[in-house]
């Protein structure tokens, strides 16, 4: 791996940090596995202090747990946990709808119908990993608005938590669900009605009760 051990202590703990949430959004750390530390230090090559303040910092943010005596567990996401999540990034991105609202302009809506074609086409084609990455990238257009860095930090890694949840793919007829939300989205934003477009992302978009419907 492309780790520059030479670098600072705290560059280092980063990008120890940044590898290891790397490998677990692409599988290779698997949800429930649990992984020596030990074994961690030899495969990417640094000394145990940097590697030990990036799992502390994974820990914190729910990622990982770190077992004393026997190694990392890398933590699924519950059902409930699930839940809890939704509610907060129904929470703070209604939030940042709110504050942004006056800078969502016609570019930007423009953007938002493109990328909602994109995601229909991406499920016509069976695309399921292309939609997710669509379907982030639709929220970020007004999410990037926003100049509060800690609330956006808290999103990203909400949504990185989420990667686990339990049957990603939901079909078909969610999916496109998923889509006509985005439309009735950007309908109210079109219409100039930032209070009830902050209340359907939150209280509609991530009702986590829809999963189940």
């Amino acid at each position: 791996m492309l780790i520059h051990t030479h670098a600072g202590s705290h560059l280092l703990r980063v990008q120890v940090y940044e590898y290891l949430r790397e490998q677990m959004s692409i599988g290779i750390l698997e949800p429930g596995s649990a992984i020596s530390v030990n074994k961690m230090i030899q495969e990417i090559g640094v000394s145990r202090t940097p590697l030990r303040e990036a799992l502390l910092l994974l820990q914190e943010q729910g990622f990982v747990t770190i077992l004393p005596q026997r190694g990392v567990k890398i933590n699924k996401l519950t059902v409930e946990g699930a839940r809890h999540i939704y509610q907060i990034l129904g929470a703070l991105e209604s939030t940042v709808i709110l504050t942004v609202f006056d800078k969502i302009g016609p570019s930007v809506i423009e953007e938002m119908k493109r990328l909602n074609e994109r995601m229909a086409e991406a499920i016509e084609k069976n695309e399921i990993d292309q939609y997710y990455r669509i379907n982030i990238d639709f929220h970020d257009l007004f999410l990037k608005l926003s100049d509060n860095e800690r609330l956006l930090e808290n999103v990203r890694i909400q949504k990185m938590l989420l990667y686990d949840f339990p049957g990603r793919n939901y079909g078909k007829d969610w999916n496109i669900k998923n889509i006509r939300e985005h439309e009735a989205f950007v309908e109210l934003i079109e219409a100039g009605e930032a209070k009830a477009a902050a209340d359907y992302m939150r209280d509609v978009h991530w009702e986590f009760s829809r999963l189940q419907n």
